[in-house]
C-alpha cells in the first residue's frame, strides 16, 4: 500500500521535471516510487519520462509510460486535436485512480489551468483525482505572483496542498520570495533547490539530489504521512 501524489507547476517549463528528477533520484529506490506523466505533449522534441530516466539512471520498473502522447509541444487539447484525437477525462481519472494506492509521483502537463479538452481543465482533473499536490515554482522574479495564484486556485477548491517547492537559478530574491509566498499563501515551504552550475552525469545528479534536495525531509515526510492518514 502506498500513496500517489500530484506535482503541478506555476506554468510551463517552471521546473516540475527537474523537481521530479530530484525526488526520484533521492527516494525512488528507498521507498519504491514510480514516475508517471499521464499526458505528454511535444514528444517530437522532448520526452519528460525519458529525461527523468536518463537523468536518474533508474531502471524501467520505476517508470510508467504516458497514457496520452502527442508530438506537438502545445496544450493537450490542441496537441491531441492536431492528431485527430481527444483525451477522455473519465479514462484519465480511471487510470489515476488505479495508481492512487501506489507510491507514484504524477507529473502534470503545464499549470493548473491548462486545458485537457476544450471543456475540461487540469484543475478539475486534480480535484476529481482527490490526490495531494506539491506546487513547484521558480526561484526567480515573478514567482510570488504566479505561485500565489496557483495556491489560491487549489486551496479555494479544497484541494489538499502539501506545500510548495522552489527550483531555479540561485539569486538574491529567492529567500524573500519563499518567505512572502508562505506568509501570503498560507501553505508551507517544502524547500528550495537551485540548478547545478554544470551538467551532471546520472551518478553526479544522484549525489547532488542527496545533498541539495529536500534537505529537511519536508517533501518525503508529508507524502508518507498522507499515506498513514488514509
Amino acid at each position: 500500500m502506498g500513496q500517489a501524489f500530484y506535482v503541478t507547476g506555476t506554468g510551463t517549463d517552471v521546473g516540475k521535471t527537474f523537481f521530479s528528477s530530484l525526488f526520484m533520484a533521492k527516494y525512488a529506490k528507498k521507498f519504491g516510487f514510480r514516475y508517471w506523466k499521464p499526458i505528454q505533449t511535444g514528444t517530437i522534441s522532448a520526452d519528460d519520462t525519458s529525461f527523468v530516466q536518463n537523468t536518474t539512471h533508474l531502471p524501467d520498473s520505476h517508470f510508467l509510460k504516458p497514457s496520452f502522447e502527442y508530438k506537438t509541444p502545445a496544450s493537450p487539447h490542441y496537441a491531441a486535436k492536431l492528431e485527430g484525437q481527444s483525451i477522455d477525462p473519465k479514462t484519465l481519472l480511471a487510470l489515476i485512480s488505479k495508481e492512487r494506492n501506489n507510491n507514484t509521483l504524477i507529473e502534470g502537463a503545464g499549470g493548473v489551468f491548462v486545458p485537457i479538452t476544450e471543456n475540461y481543465l487540469t484543475i478539475r482533473a486534480i480535484q476529481e483525482s482527490n490526490l495531494g499536490v506539491v506546487v513547484v515554482g521558480s526561484t526567480e522574479l515573478g514567482t510570488i505572483n504566479h505561485t500565489l495564484l496557483t495556491l489560491e486556485v487549489l486551496t479555494s477548491r479544497f484541494i489538499p496542498v502539501y506545500g510548495f517547492y522552489l527550483v531555479g537559478p540561485k539569486n538574491d530574491l529567492q529567500e524573500d520570495n519563499a518567505t512572502m509566498i508562505q506568509k501570503l499563501g498560507g501553505v508551507s515551504l517544502l524547500g528550495i533547490t537551485n540548478f547545478p552550475e554544470q551538467k551532471l552525469s546520472s551518478d553526479e545528479f544522484t549525489s547532488f539530489a542527496s545533498t541539495h534536495f529536500d534537505i529537511d525531509r519536508n517533501v518525503i515526510d508529508v507524502v508518507l504521512n498522507a499515506e498513514d492518514e488514509i
